[in-house]
C-alpha cells in the first residue's frame, strides 16, 4: 500500500482525464467517525457539502455502501442523486435504478428468527447490541462489559460452529454478521452499478474488512484507497484516518474541475 497523498500525481491524472466517475465509500469509519452505537453516527455538514459538490460534477456519481440498513444510510446521507447499496449491497437504489437480492429476501424470515434468538442471549445489560437489519444480523460488541466478555466469545465460537446452508458469519470492527450465503457483497454490488453505469473508472473508499470485496473488485482496473494501513489490505492506497476522507473528497471535485 502507498499513502495516498504521496501519489497525488499519478491519481490525478487519471481521474481527470476519465470520461466517467464512480466514487463509492463506506459510511460508517470512512464517511462518518466511528460511534459508540450505530444509532449515535453523523455525517458532518461538511462531508455532506463535499457530497454534494461532488455529486453535481458532470459524469461523476456517488455510491454510498454501506453495511447498514438502506433506509439507515439513505436518511443519515440525505442527498438526493446519490447511490445507495444497503447490507452491504443486498439492496441498492439511485436515480433510474433499484435492485434487492432476490435469494435474501427469501430468507428473511430466518433472519428475523435468528434475531429474536440472539436478543435473548444478550441483553442489553451486557454492553452487547443485536441489530436486525431485515435481510442480516449484526452483533455489535464495541460497549461489551469487562464482567461478560469471556461469555460471550465463548457464546459466540459456539453459534458460528452451527453451520446452515443459507446463512453464514463473518466479522467486522467489532462486530459480528450473519449473512444469507451467497447474497451479493460489496464487490459484486460495486460492478453491478458500475455496468449499469457504463463502466466507469471507479474509485472506492473504505475502512473495514467487508470493503475488501470493493477493493478486489476494482484491482488493476481503479482507485482503491483504504482508511488506516493494514499490511494485507486490497488497495492500492490509504489514509492516515477518517479525517483524512474530507480532504480527499475536496481533492476529487478539485481534479475533475
Amino acid at each position: 500500500m502507498k499513502l495516498f497523498w504521496k501519489n497525488l500525481d499519478e491519481v490525478s491524472k487519471h481521474i481527470a482525464s476519465a470520461p466517467g466517475l464512480l466514487v463509492t465509500l463506506d459510511f460508517d469509519g470512512t464517511l462518518a467517525a466511528l460511534a459508540e452505537t450505530p444509532d449515535q453516527a453523523r455525517l458532518k455538514p461538511e462531508f455532506k457539502s463535499a457530497l454534494k459538490a461532488l455529486s453535481a460534477l458532470y459524469g461523476v456519481s456517488v455510491f454510498i455502501l454501506s453495511g447498514r440498513t438502506l433506509k439507515s444510510v439513505r436518511r443519515l446521507v440525505g442527498l438526493r442523486n446519490l447511490y445507495y447499496g444497503g447490507n452491504h449491497g443486498i439492496e441498492m437504489k439511485g436515480p433510474g435504478f433499484t435492485w434487492r437480492d432476490a435469494g435474501a429476501a427469501k430468507v428473511r424470515n430466518m433472519v428475523a428468527r435468528m434475531a429474536a434468538d440472539i436478543q435473548e442471549r444478550f441483553p442489553p445489560g451486557t454492553g452487547v447490541l443485536v441489530e436486525n437489519k431485515t435481510f442480516s444480523i449484526s452483533i455489535h460488541y464495541r460497549n461489551l462489559k469487562a464482567e461478560y466478555r469471556h461469555g460471550f466469545f465463548s457464546r459466540m465460537k459456539a453459534l458460528m460452529s452451527v453451520q446452515d446452508g443459507l446463512l453464514h458469519w463473518r466479522r467486522g470492527h467489532k462486530v459480528f454478521e450473519l449473512l444469507p450465503r451467497g447474497a451479493a457483497h460489496k464487490g459484486n454490488a460495486l460492478n453491478r452499478l458500475s455496468k449499469k453505469l457504463g463502466n466507469p473508472l471507479g474509485v472506492a473508499v473504505g475502512d473495514d474488512l467487508t470493503d475488501e470485496d470493493m477493493f478486489t473488485a476494482l484491482a488493476k482496473k481503479g482507485v482503491t484507497i483504504r482508511v488506516g494501513r493494514k499490511a494485507d489490505s486490497k488497495a492500492g492506497y490509504f489514509l492516515s484516518g477518517q479525517g483524512e476522507v474530507l480532504r480527499l473528497l475536496r481533492f476529487i471535485v478539485s481534479a475533475r474541475r
